[in-house]
């Protein structure tokens, strides 16, 4: 059986993260991958919620599907991390930019749209490290077959 959609996006998004110049090689799937205190700069790619809608006509029905991708920026830093975050939001934000296609579709035509929402920004200093995280926030906007989620139409 073939993948959920979610998934390819997903995917797709870490390929296209992969190889920035301050997270590197360091982009993962998940939320929940455990990271030493002294990690160097991470990327984490999620999707944690998703709305559906059924379109009008057809069969089968066409499922309309908005979901919050995220993508976490983490650090561990002997200094404050603002500009270290600030740095990984610009090319983590240049790099979904570019996944726009000459048909103005996205990710090769998995989603009809891709576009950030919200950014967030922690930091604490815990002990000598200083932890920070930017979050940015995207809405996918993309459309498969109602019993079909692993085919994007």
């Amino acid at each position: 059986m073939a993948d959920h959609v979610r998934k390819q996006i997903r995917d797709a998004v870490v390929q296209a993260l992969t190889g920035l110049p301050t997270t590197a090689g360091r982009v993962y799937v998940g939320r929940t991958r455990p990271l030493s205190p002294a990690h160097e700069p991470t990327l984490l790619v999620y999707m944690r919620s998703e709305t559906s809608a059924r379109g009008a006509g057809g069969r089968p029905p066409k499922l309309d599907r908005v979901g919050i991708l995220d993508i976490e920026g983490r650090v561990s830093l002997p200094d404050v991390p603002d500009d270290t975050l600030d740095q990984i939001a610009a090319e983590v934000e240049a790099a979904m930019w570019g996944l726009v296609d000459q048909l103005g579709t996205f990710l090769n035509g998995l989603a009809r749209d891709i576009k950030l929402v919200s950014t967030e920004m922690i930091a604490e200093a815990a002990g000598e490290r200083h932890i920070g995280g930017v979050r940015l926030e995207y809405l996918v906007t993309y459309r498969t077959s109602e019993g079909a989620p692993a085919a994007a139409v």
